[in-house]
């Protein structure tokens, strides 16, 4: 029988390892430090190699001095030779032999003095690199100890705290400043999430706070005529339906901030499938349909189409008209939809994208009030360009410009 193992199946390789305790700080300095003593060890070592090739070649100077004849007849030692000497005599072997025991000598006295000095100024300066280092890599990693300690102070409340660090726009000001980009888009989000959770929440109760009250008159007497049950009834499904819309659209937000398969889409075809059937009773429509190829995906592109055309259908006046045209300029394709409609002010153009604004940027119209709004998350999720402007006379124009392909 085999032994069973004890070993996890799904414990990771690396599970034992134990984890480095070492700060980056202290990390930075170790490694400054070694790059300090590695460069300081060459420079003693060519320093030792360059005196001690200095040291023999002086020795080798003064033998052959000794040694050839004719040469100068210094005598290191006076003591060792006889006061009778003749210079012939200066040079032999014996002499050179003392000459060269006691060069020999003094060059290993002074190497071993120079190893010794050198090595404990490189212990001393070794260790003085180590302190300078260390408040050196403190100096260097402030600021991200101040990003640190702004990131862990950071809710959702308190999203206004700004780094601002001064100094050069070096790397580490580079990635506080991208610190302080990302703090003003999520502080945007919040604020964005918040008002549309607060909206939302006012839109959906209406719709039950007009079938509670239409429930509660209808029941508060005991007998009522058919006709009033059929009044209380149609309020009632009037409401459900408006609740419907709400719940559909924002479904349809919600699904247009999710990746999409993209593939080839032409903008003139899927305009003349969003206009084929034109309703009955709605303004009149003029198309001027030019290829406008591009790559996105055709189910939010439709609703796009059909968010717009509704829009420019629902805010219009009597007799009033829709205009449609598609093309393609260069490495763009253009849609472009223009409507008859009430005088808007251009200052009220930039509420109209936002979640739960009707008409002029004031609520309270028919409709979810989401249109826009849901344009606005597919033109950003396909990467394009619209551009909304007031007409001469009332009424809207909305530009959209898609990459071509």
């Amino acid at each position: 029988m085999s032994k069973p193992t004890t070993d996890h199946p799904t414990a990771r390789p690396d599970a034992a390892r134990p984890a480095s305790r070492l700060t980056i700080r202290g990390r930075l300095t170790l490694w400054y430090a070694a790059v300090f003593a590695v460069t300081g060890a060459v420079v003693l070592a060519a320093m030792y190699y360059l005196v001690r090739r200095e040291f023999f070649t002086a020795g080798q100077i003064v033998l052959d001095g000794v040694l050839t004849p004719g040469g100068d007849p210094t005598v290191v030692n006076p003591g060792t030779v006889a006061p009778d000497a003749s210079p012939a005599t200066t040079g032999s072997p014996l002499q050179a032999t003392a000459v060269e025991a006691v060069t020999t000598r003094a060059r290993t006295d002074a190497l071993r003095s120079i190893v010794l000095d050198t090595g404990i100024l490189f212990a001393v300066l070794t260790a003085i690199s180590l302190v300078l280092c260390w408040l050196v890599a403190r100096r260097a990693l402030r600021p991200l100890r101040q990003i640190t300690d702004t990131a862990a102070e950071l809710s959702h409340d308190t999203l206004d705290a700004r780094l601002a660090l001064p100094g050069p726009r070096d790397e580490i000001r580079t990635l506080a400043d991208t610190f302080d980009a990302m703090l003003d888009r999520l502080q945007r989000a919040f604020a964005s999430q918040r008002l549309f959770a607060a909206n939302a929440s006012h839109e959906l109760r209406t719709p039950l706070t007009i079938i509670r009250t239409a429930a509660e008159i209808t029941l508060d007497r005991e007998t009522r005529t058919e006709a009033q049950y059929r009044h209380a009834l149609a309020t009632v499904a009037s409401a459900a339906e408006r609740s419907d819309a709400m719940l559909t659209s924002l479904l349809q937000l919600a699904q247009t901030q999710q990746r999409h398969l993209r593939g080839p889409v032409d903008l003139d075809r899927l305009t003349a499938e969003a206009t084929t059937p034109w309703p009955d009773g709605a303004p009149a429509i003029v198309l001027d349909l030019r290829p406008a190829p591009t790559l996105g995906d055709p189910e939010q592109l439709r609703l796009l189409l059909r968010n717009l055309l509704e829009n420019a259908a629902r805010y219009n006046t009597p007799g009033g008209g829709v205009w449609v045209t598609t093309g393609r300029n260069g490495s763009r394709a253009w849609l472009r939809v223009d409507n008859t409609g009430a005088d808007v002010d251009p200052a009220d153009l930039p509420a109209l994208r936002q979640p739960f604004q009707r008409g002029q940027g004031r609520t309270g119209a028919t409709g979810a009030g989401l249109g826009l709004a849901i344009v606005d998350a597919i033109v950003a999720a396909h990467g394009a360009d619209w551009t909304t402007s007031a007409r001469p006379g009332g009424g809207l124009t909305h530009i959209l410009d898609f990459p071509a392909r």
